[in-house]
């Protein structure tokens, strides 16, 4: 590599871990030892030219290397995972992501490797003696040494070809292990639906001649955007309709858009530090999740990020881990990959694209793209971007950039009529981070409903009539003047937050009949969803405090009957109507609670509601109708949802006809069937859990789900239970995918088992975590987190996860576990 001095500086530190030093070359003359200075961490070389070639030779060794950072084996593979710091892990470099370069990289080996892949476009390849070959590949584009790629093995290859806008034609190529290349056409179309889609919604066309996809088994995030070589878990490429579910085909999708939409936002304009990592991630999940909403039902998809967002992120937003979407400073850059700065950080892009419009967003980020091509930015530059192009003044907007903690926004009405007026306050509590707590800009959508369930016209402000409209608050408190219509009698509902237009959680002063109204009648999907979410989340509280919820839920089966017998409605708007709140969003709500009582009302509360709704469940569930609605994704969750209230409802029949519909070739509902199975204690579940293992016992992806089911099954996936999952021959420890399947499920979707009353789940947990921290700090750490989400429970738990905490601090092996198990124990 060439290197330029800085300011006549005759020094370079360069960064570098696991690596064994062989020789430095400075313009060809090997230097003596005294020359340079090399620990565990970097490489310093003094008296340097002041423009020099600078050769250095070091080993790394992959097959050794369990963290899955930098060069390791995945299966019969090498493949490579750089960022954020794994490039170090390979070579010496300056290994941040404002040093940009272009990359030559040849790549010899052995012929047992036949595909030897690199970024960029292929140059020359040949053979080399011994059985050996070599390949060269060139990257034009200076990139980071992050979105650095290499991948050698013997894989299938399945190929295909986009015309872009200009009329290029772009190869392209997905790279599987032998014998998966029929589970790829999910994975080819995503791509190309893309590409696509960023032509004609961004203007952004891709810029090499080959753009590549490999699928690895062991991998330990989603997927990875390398430039022209994107490194992708093979969950989020194998999929087809009868290994996966539809949600899984989704997920694929959507982690294809993302890793190809990084191309231009993270690739062509990368980070000019870790601190502004949602500069490429929380803009790249906003563009992946428009794509989503565009291929799909946008209100259905809407409702669903924030279900994720509410259940992840504001529960970090108040744990001891909470932190800006800019950081100010990090121990390991690794634990910053968290959902505030991926999907907080979307949220806030939203709101700017909101507020601009269709065609002030696209104004924005043509500028930001015209301004910053090449370069490594900040958070700050995007923000000004859109400023400018539009006029606008976004200043404010920096405040969500550098404050933790999720806002309250408490809105209040005030008087009706044509002295209609709304009062808004918004309030930011105090975090672990130690953030400032000023008022931030909160976009309000809002509208009102008249009694007859139709939109009414208004205006905010003096402002123009419509049946929606925006306000924003900038001050701790504010009030908005709403006239209506002149014909407008009688009195209105307000529908707030439309579009969940602010990531705030709102305190307002409607009724349980007008939260009944804004069910049945709210032309907003995703409030209408909300307000349902909010009847159900009174209702379990209400059974927990062990008050008499007969009336509630009687008016809520009497709303159901309305929703399951509307065909002007889509299935699966219906089934994400009859989703229970999260138990982590009724955690985040209560004080002192039991979470093993909290898993106990939503069960109760699902279980009342199916024996209310039974007739008209059955109705639903006649051979003729689920033969109607298997054939489409929105039906075969509109299916699954009628089935788990009937089961849940503890008919017989009902459980019969799950434990049929759980042999189905169609994934999606033999895993809807399973899911309803998996809380009852009864021979169904038994016999369909064994079926499907004799079915799918030598596939191991489709294990992973059967694995995820008995680990957070509460009625046997006990510790001991977990225990033996972990010695079935199909159990991996050394795959992230095989770790989640069991030890994460039973964390995340087992609280009976998980939060047991003497503690024993936290110890099984931390002392797991102790043994995998040694081999993989990022899967224990992560895994780590739920042990820290203790705010809300009762003193005796939160003193057992604690000592948890304390045992695991002691065994830790890394800065990953150490930082956020210290966060947690000094909160």
């Amino acid at each position: 590599m060439t290197l330029q001095a800085e300011q006549g500086a005759s020094s370079i530190i360069l960064m570098g871990e696991g690596l064994v030093l062989q020789s430095v070359m400075v313009d060809g003359t090997l230097l003596a030892d005294d020359a340079y200075h090399c620990d565990d961490s970097q490489l310093r070389i003094d008296n340097l030219p002041e423009t020099c070639t600078l050769s250095i030779t070091a080993d790394c060794d992959p097959y050794q290397n369990t963290a899955l950072e930098g060069l390791y084996m995945s299966g019969d593979m090498l493949c490579t995972q750089c960022e954020p710091e794994g490039f170090r892990r390979i070579c010496y470099y300056l290994d941040r992501p404002d040093v940009l370069a272009p990359f030559q990289v040849r790549i010899e080996a052995d012929k047992s490797y036949p595909q030897l892949l690199s970024n960029g476009n292929l140059v020359e390849t040949g053979d080399l003696p011994d059985n050996r070959h070599y390949a060269l590949w060139d990257d034009p584009h200076p990139k980071p040494s992050y979105l650095f790629a290499l991948v050698a093995g013997d894989l299938a290859l399945v190929a295909d070809q986009f015309t872009t806008a200009s009329g290029r034609q772009v190869d392209l190529h997905i790279y599987v292990e032998h014998g998966n290349d029929h589970l790829t056409a999910h994975a080819m179309d995503s791509l190309k639906r893309s590409m696509k889609w960023d032509e004609d919604v961004y203007g952004l066309e891709y810029d090499l001649d080959l753009f590549q996809i490999v699928a690895v088994s062991h991998f330990n995030m989603g997927a990875m955007e390398n430039k022209g070589l994107n490194i992708f878990n093979s969950k989020y490429v194998l999929a087809d309709f009868n290994t996966a579910t539809d949600d899984d085909l989704d997920a694929v999708e959507a982690i294809i858009a993302h890793e190809y939409f990084h191309n231009w936002t993270g690739n062509r304009v990368t980070c000019r530090d870790w601190f502004q990592l949602t500069l490429k991630e929380g803009l790249t999940v906003y563009r992946d999740q428009c794509f989503s909403a565009d291929m799909h039902d946008s209100g259905v998809k809407r409702a669903a990020d924030v279900a994720t967002l509410r259940a992840v992120q504001f529960p970090e937003d108040a744990s001891p881990n909470a932190h800006p979407i800019r950081p100010e400073s990090f121990v390991e850059i690794n634990n910053f990959y968290t959902p505030t700065i991926y999907e907080k950080g979307a949220e806030i892009i939203r709101m700017m694209a909101s507020q601009l419009g269709k065609e002030g967003y696209r104004k924005g980020t043509d500028l930001y793209f015209e301004r910053h091509d090449g370069a490594a930015v900040t958070c700050d530059d995007f923000i000004a971007a859109m400023a400018d192009a539009n006029q606008r003044d976004f200043s404010l907007m920096q405040r969500w950039y550098s404050q933790a903690g999720t806002p309250s926004l408490t809105i209040k009405r005030n008087g009706q009529g044509s002295d209609y007026q709304l009062d808004f306050s918004q309030s930011l509590a105090e975090t672990n981070a130690q953030t400032a707590c000023l008022p931030v800009p909160i976009l309000v959508k809002i509208g009102f409903l008249a009694q007859d369930g139709s939109s009414v016209d208004f205006a905010i402000d003096n402002g123009e009539m419509a049946q929606e409209g925006a306000y924003l608050l900038t001050e701790g408190s504010a009030s908005a003047t709403i006239t209506f219509a002149a014909d407008q009698n009688g009195p209105v509902t307000p529908s707030l937050l439309r579009d969940f237009s602010a990531p705030v959680t709102v305190i307002d002063d409607l009724s349980e009949a007008e939260r009944l109204h804004l069910m049945a009648h709210d032309t907003d999907a995703f409030n209408r969803w909300d307000q349902t979410q909010k009847l159900l989340e009174a209702a379990i509280s209400k059974m927990m405090a062990g008050k008499d919820c007969t009336a509630l839920i009687a008016n809520l089966a009497s709303a159901y009957q309305l929703l399951l017998a509307d065909e002007g409605l889509r299935g699966d708007f219906k089934a994400l109507m009859m989703a229970m709140p999260s138990q982590a969003v009724i955690e985040a709500a209560s004080d002192n609670c039991d979470p093993v009582a909290v898993f106990a009302a939503r069960s109760d509360l699902r279980s009342a509601l199916g024996v209310a709704l039974l007739p008209e469940l059955k109705a639903a569930l006649t051979a003729d109708k689920v033969k109607e609605r298997r054939h489409k994704a929105e039906g075969r969750h509109f299916q699954n949802a009628l089935l788990a209230w009937a089961v849940a409802s503890g008919d017989e029949s009902a459980r019969d006809q799950a434990l049929l519909q759980s042999h189905d070739d169609v994934m999606s509902l033999s895993q809807g069937a399973l899911n309803a199975l998996n809380a009852v204690d009864c021979q169904q579940r038994d016999d369909a859990l064994a079926a499907f293992h004799d079915r799918w016992h030598n596939d191991s992806l489709v294990m992973e789900k059967w694995f995820r089911l008995c680990a957070s099954a509460p009625v046997n996936g006990t510790i001991e239970h977990v225990t033996s999952l972990m010695r079935h021959p199909q159990f991996d420890p050394q795959n992230p995918n095989k770790l989640r399947a069991v030890l994460g499920a039973f964390v995340a979707a087992n609280p009976v088992q998980f939060h047991r009353a003497d503690g024993a789940g936290y110890e099984f947990i931390a002392s797991q975590l102790v043994e995998i921290d040694k081999r993989n700090p990022q899967i224990a750490a992560r895994m780590a987190i739920a042990l820290t989400r203790m705010k809300s429970y009762d003193g005796t738990r939160q003193a057992q996860m604690r000592k948890a905490l304390a045992f695991l601090q002691d065994g830790a092996s890394s800065r990953d576990v150490t930082e956020i198990v210290t966060k947690a124990l000094n909160a």
